[in-house]
């Protein structure tokens, strides 16, 4: 009997995370507050999708199926939705989520809007050019992102994304991005936010302000008000102390396994060779 009840139990949490839907949908670039708004989106009790947890998910067929959806306009629907049932989030903020939102209200009709931005596309272009758009100059960045297939692959889906941004092809490695293409950044920056407007109906849709706290949020969800402050997270420094640590992190166990490779390499030819000299001495 119990082994019975235990098959239910599995089989219906099958079924809850392969009919998970998205139920809140974020508008807004990444760094307008997309990670701020993602912690408050914890703790009201969602689980949502954004950048930080693909890097640190390590997600890489994720990496790989955003290149593709991107490169084809998003028009690859059940792509879209297979990304965020497999691993029932039901919320999606920043890059590259926001490359898609158009499809994803239309695929997600009852899916509530919420879209973050900076005061001009000016303040945008000048915490992103210091963050997610010079990451890959630093090191070890430079040579990992060549090297480990999550962040080849990540590389690739980036340089899809940028392309799509600027409407031209782009490459963030070379030595003078992104101020080769500042108006073309700042100017998609500024048509988002105002194709965001246009398209979502104003009932379906919060612009968040965080100076606000969890007020508008809370009300807008339908949620009660947390008793605890409203989150602020990923200043430009923690941006890059972040990035700092999870790229030395994984330089660390490039490096560890290099050892071992060598190690192993340099085994073989020992035993090798004492089998020859064992071979010569018979």
């Amino acid at each position: 009997m119990k082994q019975i009840i235990s098959l239910i139990a599995t089989v219906l949490a099958t079924i809850t995370l392969t009919n998970a839907e998205l139920q809140i949908i974020g508008t807004g670039y990444g760094r307008t507050g997309t990670d701020t708004l993602r912690m408050a989106l914890t703790t009201l009790g969602y689980k949502t999708y954004h950048m930080k947890e693909i890097i640190l998910g390590s997600r890489r067929q994720d990496v790989i199926d955003w290149k593709t959806l991107i490169e084809n306009d998003c028009k690859d629907k059940e792509l879209l939705k297979d990304i965020f049932e497999r691993g029932a989030w039901d919320a999606v903020l920043d890059f590259p989520g926001v490359m898609c939102w158009e499809q994803l209200i239309e695929i997600y009709p009852n899916a509530k809007v919420i879209h973050t931005e900076r005061t001009s596309a000016e303040k945008w272009y000048e915490s992103a050019s210091n963050s997610i758009l010079m990451i890959r100059k630093l090191f070890p960045f430079n040579v990992i992102n060549r090297i480990l297939p999550f962040w080849r692959d990540h590389r690739l889906m980036a340089n899809a994304m940028w392309d799509k941004v600027c409407g031209k092809n782009v490459n963030e490695s070379d030595a003078d991005f992104p101020q080769n293409v500042k108006k073309d950044l700042m100017a998609a920056y500024d048509a988002n936010n105002a194709r965001v407007r246009e398209v979502v109906p104003s009932e379906r849709i919060l612009i968040q302000d965080h100076g606000e706290g969890w007020t508008a949020l809370a009300n807008f969800l339908g949620k009660d008000i947390p008793n605890e402050p409203y989150p602020h997270s990923n200043t430009r420094e923690e941006f890059l102390d972040f990035a700092r640590r999870f790229s030395y992190g994984a330089a660390a166990v490039m490096s560890v396994v290099f050892l071992v490779v060598i190690a192993l390499v340099k085994l073989l030819l020992r035993l090798r060779g004492s089998s020859k000299k064992k071979k010569k001495a018979e």
